[in-house]
């Protein structure tokens, strides 16, 4: 018996079958084939093998991933929802020519979104600087995934989004004559960022406002207050 429990307990755990179907495919450079296998795998719900498995994929220097296939398996990978996967997927930021790339970084917010897994709230903070304004929208939507989170972290993560938000509109409104091109930046960045500020302020508050300058009133008012929780959904 005892002999039994040391084989079952040193025997390798189940091995993922189809990231390295996957592996192939993009060898072979059937792209097609790849999108719809990854499709698939968007749907092993918290298959943290699979998940794991397809992280150290996209790591990978070769095969080389067209930009469709890295943002279908960051879909893949939402898909899954795994929180096991979260400290290597942060570790992709490492890999230079994923940092580089925003549909990487656009993928990383994507996967935590759908995880809500608090160790990702410092790289969704930091993106909201991020040099593409695509990325710090999906940044921005990530952080209403915490609106059950304890109160110091929601007013923390309120107060990020605040700190962009409201400049940015306050550009939009301001900016004129020789400033034109600056104003051209801030609108299409505004554009851009104003419904996933808005809902994530939204659901990390549990309040609602017209405007950002009352969003603002708000805050000032509220900052040190007690705010309600928002009830399970």
């Amino acid at each position: 018996m005892a002999i039994l429990l040391t084989f079952l307990l040193l025997a390798p755990g189940p091995a993922a079958e189809k990231v390295p179907q996957l592996e192939t495919l993009l060898k072979a450079r059937k792209t097609n084939d790849a999108l719809a296998l990854l499709k698939k795998i968007g749907e092993l719900k918290e298959n943290h093998v699979e998940a794991k498995a397809l992280v150290k994929l996209i790591r990978k220097p070769k095969p080389k991933m067209p930009p469709e296939i890295i943002e279908a398996s960051f879909h893949a990978l939402a898909g899954i929802e795994s929180r096991e996967i979260t400290k290597s997927l942060l570790m992709l930021m490492k890999v230079r020519r994923l940092k580089k790339d925003h549909v990487a970084r656009i993928g990383i917010c994507l996967v935590l979104e759908a995880t809500g897994d608090p160790a990702g709230i410092e790289y969704l903070t930091d993106r909201m600087v991020d040099v593409d304004d695509r990325v710090t929208a999906a940044a921005a939507a990530a952080m209403g995934t915490h609106r059950h989170a304890k109160e110091s972290v929601r007013k923390e993560l309120f107060t990020a989004l605040l700190k962009i938000f409201v400049p940015t509109y306050n550009l939009t409104k301001s900016l004129k004559g020789d400033h034109k091109s600056q104003r051209r930046r801030a609108e299409r960045k505004w554009e851009l960022i104003e419904k996933p500020f808005e809902k994530s302020l939204q659901l990390l508050s549990n309040h609602t406002e017209r405007t950002p300058p009352q969003w603002q009133r708000w805050w000032n008012k509220n900052k040190h207050k007690r705010w309600t929780a928002r009830q399970e959904e």
